[in-house]
């Protein structure tokens, strides 16, 4: 699969920025978000979107496909577990050279949270990525957890083990194994 590099990434949104006809704005999360805003050691495959509502924003892509040397592909992402009230805390992405496209990106513990939620071996770097450019707080990671878990759509079991691998990696196993004992069933179900 095609990786893109940051520059590629911004470059295409400054493409879709020239195609549309009225102000928009989109929330970008995953790889492009760490890619764009959390400056990642590794590039992205695609630009996944939470959500996008102006035809107008779909119609540009569509024309930025045709009109750039590297069309990143965009969509809006399937699935996503983000903590309950992540828009509250949206950061604007710093892109010059944007004149219509608003684009904002996750704060840094809720784009860990949504990178748990698959914690696949490169969600796991991507979190590693995040810290060292926005330090985490243990502390405020287990708390936006909590808030996640009301909207896991598949395995809670799964969902707290990778989130626990995620804590070891930033944080150590002792701070892991704190969280553990703080997130065992016992304590999150009825």
């Amino acid at each position: 699969m095609r990786r893109y590099t940051t520059q590629e990434c911004a470059d295409f949104l400054r493409c879709i920025d020239r195609h549309l006809a009225t102000a928009c704005e989109v929330v970008l999360i995953g790889g492009g978000a760490l890619t764009l805003h959390y400056k990642g050691s590794h590039a992205t495959t695609d630009l996944d979107l939470w959500s996008v509502r102006p035809a107008a924003f779909w119609d540009a892509v569509a024309k930025a496909r045709s009109d750039s040397p590297a069309p990143v592909p965009v969509q809006k992402a399937a699935i996503a577990e983000p903590p309950w009230s992540f828009e509250d805390r949206l950061i604007p992405l710093d892109l010059p050279g944007l004149a219509r496209l608003r684009v904002l990106v996750p704060e840094a513990h809720d784009l860990v949270l949504l990178k748990v939620a698959r914690g696949e071996a490169h969600d796991l770097d991507a979190v590693e990525d995040i810290h060292r450019a926005a330090p985490l707080n243990v502390d405020t990671l287990l708390e936006r957890y909590r808030e996640t878990t009301s909207q896991v759509m598949g395995s809670l079991e799964l969902h707290r083990l990778n989130f626990l691998a995620a804590v070891a990696r930033v944080f150590g196993e002792e701070a892991a194994a704190s969280v553990d004992a703080q997130t065992s069933r016992k304590r999150t179900r009825k």
